[in-house]
């Protein structure tokens, strides 16, 4: 388990933009590398980043 993460998500840009995870780890069964975020509300701000970490990434944030 890894808490607060950051990813890149404007590399080469001249203002950095990171997302920042609250948790990180494998799942046991597939090895699959799952991002989740604890999520009271949704900002328009996470919503972007969580956009932006599918297209950059591939990868959809679990939230919880």
């Amino acid at each position: 388990l890894k808490r607060q993460v950051p990813y890149e998500l404007n590399e080469g840009g001249t203002h950095s933009l990171k997302y920042l995870a609250d948790f990180v780890y494998l799942d046991a069964d597939t090895g699959e590398e799952i991002v989740e975020d604890c999520k009271g509300f949704r900002t328009v701000v996470y919503k972007k980043k969580r956009r932006l970490m599918k297209k950059i990434h591939g990868i959809i944030i679990l939230e919880t």
